[in-house]
């Protein structure tokens, strides 16, 4: 058989078939598995159940896996977690372990399924096995969820569930919660590949709930010492893997239980040299593993010191299904569970006595809270943090409750218990989330960007290339920025939202949504356009383009079409007026031709006079274009001559095809998403949602002419009238600074050492020939000339204010 070897800390690591992570570390000698997360303590196993924090460890960058649970197999990379937690002392102890790995990288398989039988039988031992049979037999549908790899019960007894033509069994799987309606939720856990889980929604006819019992520990000094474990742990690792636990053992507990734990630990090989009712202990001795039990009457040298703690129903699953169709069998239910109270001794209420181990929450903690008059352990949970973190109260709230109740002199039951709520166990969100199914859209042109070598980036659900080409990026950007700017370049602008306004209010619609006034816009014209929200906020920018009276051609930008649509909408029905609004986004494509030499382009392609006296900047017209019908409007965002060119969705890679063919002879390259933020960013043209943010308004971003406030009313006039009376707070400014190193977007700005704002755009610019960008800054700073230094990673970048536009202030090319 194969040897598995993984690495621990990065030493090699050999397991044997069956074991897992934790199992083959305790056979390898491995007694500390982690530290504390609040105070640092060294810690070990504890449960061998998943029920307690102390086995959690990083898995392939993975953090916080239960390695109690989880199969052991080749190439793990384990390592230890919370090193260097502990804040209150430089203890040497917590620096044994390496730094953290990043997160995990590795691919994820989260998958989400949907069943529904008519009984959910929650536990795979004897009891749950004998329930899913009893059913089975009235010819039900029935389904087994045990978190363990096999089935528990006698073989004879699992066999004949596997056999079974009713029962579907899953291992590995852990049911977290029973829902209103008898829907239950389970995370499966397929431990052959990394990161692999399912979650299963079952909807259930009855659910039968047979989850045993688990042992929780006692409290006294240092009882959280690596070697101190609960005396089912102990078992585990006899019983199931074959290792002998210590060699010097002492026995916590009541004397019956206690006896039949020694009999087993002496089968073993394992010397008892003592057993103790917890009363009489004082604390466990040693630094980073127990050598000793201390009683008010005896030392006990041992390396192993066996809790038989009490047993508590383990039924945090239905904690939220009062009124459902739910059964409890076997210990669940308390069969077989005899309920003792017992005196814990007077070290619990110490520093060192470790009620809850997942938040370092100490006995005199517990103490000093009840002292403060909160001794109901909903409140001691809430002020000391006790059972909020990985265990969720399972190996702490037993001991606290006896401990609260001997310091008050209460009942158990007056002290209470907190209230169990769902997931329990703990679920990734990975395998919440599930699957990501992130819905991805293409242009009609994608496959043409494709052949040309585009280099592909996300914008929201569409593929836009960044640039194109194999080479260095800096590179392969200036040559697509001075084609444009020299010769002739096109861009595929697909994704912009295009929206058709009709109707006999369309020009009182868009006069009340936008800032500008539309209803007198000549036909055969185009508006740029900006839609504020009641605030004044930006929330969008396009341009509006007059079909004919009563018809109107929106754009909007790549993120906002669906919004813009959906707030057109709804100010219609508001309104009640005739409007009739499609979004034709998906069934249109569109390319912007610029460059000084675009018109020679074109015209190659159009019998259109494309003269500026015949389509002057901002008109609009329909023509032919590559031989198919086209609507061309004369606009720019790039700040050199252009043409908007719309087309369906059909024409789309024909018309593309057709324009790099004509613009060969001048070299029209095709550019992207990349040399189109320098180009505008030259002509201090905003990107919404990159220049602004949830609080710009057109006044601070130097749109104030955007805001016609002589209208008679639209959305956000208001508040806009307001803000132009009252002192601005920030204002969008232009810097440049020398050198061709920029630093990244969103680099604080400094003035004197202090932060006065941050740059929203930083780009090197080939016509400038250094750095230039947008920031905003408060009013003091936003002269011409003043001096400001944006800072990154610690390295400062003197710049100054810079007001003019930086590219053909007077918009002269735009008109040729």
């Amino acid at each position: 058989m194969e040897q598995i070897l993984f690495a621990w800390n990065g030493n090699p690591v050999a397991a044997e078939p069956g074991d897992t992570v934790a199992s083959a570390l305790y056979r390898s000698g491995v007694r500390t598995f982690t530290y504390s997360y609040q105070r640092g303590r060294p810690r070990g196993l504890l449960c061998l159940t998943g029920s307690c924090p102390n086995c959690m460890v990083n898995v392939d960058g993975v953090p916080n896996v239960r390695s109690c649970t989880l199969p052991a197999r080749s190439g793990l990379s384990v390592l230890a977690q919370n090193q260097n937690v502990y804040r209150g002392f430089d203890s040497p102890a917590v620096k044994r372990f390496p730094a953290a790995p990043p997160l995990s990288e590795s691919a994820h398989h989260y998958e989400h399924i949907y069943l529904q039988f008519d009984v959910v039988v929650i536990g795979g031992g004897p009891r749950g096995l004998e329930a899913a049979l009893e059913s089975a037999s009235r010819g039900t549908q029935v389904v087994v969820l045990e978190k363990e790899p096999a089935l528990g019960g006698s073989e004879a007894l699992a066999q004949k569930v596997l056999a079974h033509p009713g029962i579907t069994t899953f291992l590995n799987c852990s049911c977290f919660g029973v829902y209103e309606g008898n829907l239950l939720g389970a995370v499966q856990i397929d431990y052959s590949r990394p990161n692999a889980e399912t979650l299963l929604h079952l909807r259930a006819g009855n659910v039968v709930v047979a989850t045993g019992a688990y042992e929780t520990q006692y409290l006294f000094a240092n009882n959280d010492l690596p070697g101190v474990m609960l005396s089912t742990a102990v078992l585990r690792l006899i019983r199931r893997h074959g290792i002998v636990p210590g060699k010097r053992a002492v026995l916590i507990g009541e004397a019956e239980q206690s006896a039949q734990v020694r009999a087993e630990l002496e089968s073993a090989g394992v010397q008892v040299v003592g057993s103790v009712p917890v009363e009489s202990v004082v604390n466990a001795e040693g630094a980073d593993h127990v050598t000793g039990l201390v009683t008010d009457t005896v030392t006990y040298e041992a390396d192993l010191v066996v809790m038989c703690g009490p047993l508590v129903p383990d039924a945090g699953v239905v904690a939220s299904a009062r009124g459902q169709a739910v059964t409890l069998v076997g210990a669940v239910g308390g069969e077989g569970i005899t309920q003792r109270d017992y005196l814990l001794p007077q070290s619990a209420q110490s520093a060192d006595a470790i009620a809850c181990l997942c938040m370092d929450v100490s006995g005199q903690d517990v103490a000093e809270t009840i002292e403060a008059g909160m001794g109901h352990v909903e409140l001691i949970k809430r002020f000391t943090k006790l059972g909020k973190s990985a265990c969720q109260g399972r190996m702490c709230q037993t001991a606290a409750i006896h401990l609260c109740s001997q310091i008050t002199g209460q009942t158990i039951a007056q002290v209470g218990t907190t209230v169990a709520r769902p997931p329990a166990p703990p679920v990734t969100l990975g395998a919440l989330a599930g699957m990501r199914h992130h819905p991805v859209r293409r242009t009609p042109v994608h496959d043409q960007h494709d052949r040309l070598g585009a280099v592909w980036m996300d914008m929201g659900e569409w593929k836009r290339p960044r640039y194109y080409g194999k080479g260095n990026q800096d590179e392969c950007v200036e040559q697509e920025y001075r084609a444009v700017r020299e010769r002739a370049g096109i861009i595929d602008v697909g994704t912009l939202g295009k929206i058709e306004v009709k109707g006999v209010d369309a020009g009182r619609l868009l006069d009340l949504v936008f800032t500008h006034e539309f209803s007198t816009l000549p036909v055969g014209r185009v508006r740029y356009c900006v839609l504020c929200d009641e605030l004044g906020t930006i929330v969008d920018d396009g341009t509006i383009s007059r079909v004919d009276p009563q018809r109107y051609f929106l754009t909007t930008t790549t993120g906002n079409a669906d919004f813009v649509h959906q707030w057109l909408e709804w100010w219609t029905a508001a309104a009640g007026w005739k409007v009739t609004i499609t979004n034709l986004t998906a069934g249109l494509a569109s390319m912007n031709l610029a460059g000084p030499l675009a018109r020679g382009v074109l015209q190659q392609l159009t019998d259109s006079d494309l003269s500026s006296r015949s389509f002057p900047y901002m008109d609009w017209r329909r023509a032919s274009v590559a031989g198919v019908p086209a609507t061309m409007m004369r606009i720019g965002f790039v700040g050199e001559m252009g043409w908007e060119i719309v087309v369906a969705a059909e024409f789309g890679s024909h018309l593309w095809e057709q324009v790099l063919r004509a613009g060969a002879a001048v070299d029209l390259r095709p550019f992207g998403v990349e040399a189109q933020r320098v180009l505008r960013l030259e002509k201090k043209h905003i990107v919404v949602g990159v220049d602004t943010d949830a609080l710009s308004n057109p006044y601070e971003a130097g749109m104030g002419w955007v805001a016609k406030l002589d209208k008679t009313d639209f959305i956000g006039k208001v508040a806009l009238s307001r803000l132009k009376q009252s002192p601005l707070e920030r204002l969008l400014v232009g810097f440049e600074l020398e050198g061709a190193t920029a630093p990244p977007d969103g680099s604080p700005i400094l003035v004197e050492g202090k932060p006065v704002g941050w740059a929203t755009s930083v780009r090197y610019s080939w016509q400038k020939e250094k750095v230039i960008g947008m920031a905003w800054v408060t009013p003091a700073e936003a002269k011409g000339g003043t001096g400001i230094t944006l800072r990154s990673e610690g390295v400062d970048y003197p710049a100054r204010v810079v007001e003019e536009v930086f590219y053909d202030p007077a918009g002269d090319r735009l008109k040729m």
